[in-house]
């Protein structure tokens, strides 16, 4: 079937999940000729900022138009946990809003084993100085936000009652781990679009997992916020070559904290009924 392309406003959407490499997808789809991913990748416009109007929206994307606009907003999928602003709380809000506004959408869904996805944001979560010493346990069981962002089936229930299936291209994480070329030629194909037309240029994973030692966390400490050390890092980093930059990054990170076998079955065992319902919505298979 030919999918009908065209320009404002998007119609392909990248809505997740959080921490399964969906930054890196949207660096391969932004390559093709007839792609622009917005700018910010993750603009929020349907959930934390509908209120800003179509026109700010417009400003997310290049002044000049390519045939697909690309918006990769993880929080839309996110809405109904509560943490997306005018979006949270109401399943059906965001999923409504895309589909008054982008009648034809379609979604593009990374899933990563959801015991893999808790414990990455968790180590995010204590590489950015927000968790102290908690251990994977206690953050869970103090905040349900942890394994609620990897219950697929909840998230993705709202969009399936507002768009046919046929939509909904599920991509498993470990296949864009494996073959991101490949991945990304798929999508591209589902967006309608010619993947012959690109020759993509592969870097280094985005947001690969660390934690820093002690000397990289005085260095962090002097920021007052993430967002205020990563802008200052990606400035840096275009300054320097290659070799510097994991020079400087070896010298300040570690390797993450493994998770005990213990904590990774308790884990499972949180989403096995979400687990079950996505395999029989997506034929993707993630218990044990």
């Amino acid at each position: 079937m030919t999918v009908e392309t065209g320009a404002f406003p998007p119609r392909l959407f990248l809505i997740g999940a959080q921490k399964a490499g969906t930054t890196s997808l949207a660096y391969l789809l932004d390559q093709h000729p007839d792609i622009a991913v917005s700018s910010p990748k993750e603009p929020g416009f349907f959930s934390q900022h509908y209120e800003k109007g179509l026109d700010w929206y417009r400003r997310c994307f290049p002044e000049t138009l390519p045939r697909l606009l690309v918006d990769a907003s993880t929080g839309y999928t996110m809405a109904p946990l509560g943490d997306a602003g005018s979006g949270g709380g109401d399943p059906g809000l965001v999923p409504g809003r895309i589909r008054m506004h982008s009648p034809d959408a379609r979604f593009i869904y990374v899933l990563r084993d959801p015991v893999d996805r808790t414990v990455s944001a968790y180590q995010h979560d204590r590489r950015a100085g927000r968790l102290a010493n908690s251990t994977l346990r206690e953050a869970v069981l103090s905040t349900p936000f942890y394994t609620d962002v990897s219950r697929y089936h909840r998230q993705i229930e709202p969009y399936a009652a507002a768009f046919p299936m046929e939509r909904f291209l599920f991509i498993g994480f470990d296949d864009l781990t494996r073959n991101p070329d490949e991945v990304a030629r798929r999508c591209i194909e589902f967006a309608g679009l010619d993947a012959g037309r690109l020759s993509f240029r592969l870097e280094e994973p985005k947001n690969a997992a660390f934690q820093f030692n002690g000397l990289g966390r005085q260095f962090f400490n002097l920021f007052p916020d993430e967002r205020a050390a990563s802008r200052f890092v990606g400035t840096v980093k275009g300054l320097l070559p290659p070799v510097m930059h994991r020079l400087i990054k070896s010298a300040m990170t570690k390797p993450p904290d493994q998770v005990s076998e213990a904590d990774r079955r308790w884990l499972a065992g949180q989403f096995s009924g979400d687990n079950r319902a996505m395999e029989a919505l997506t034929g993707l298979r993630f218990y044990r």
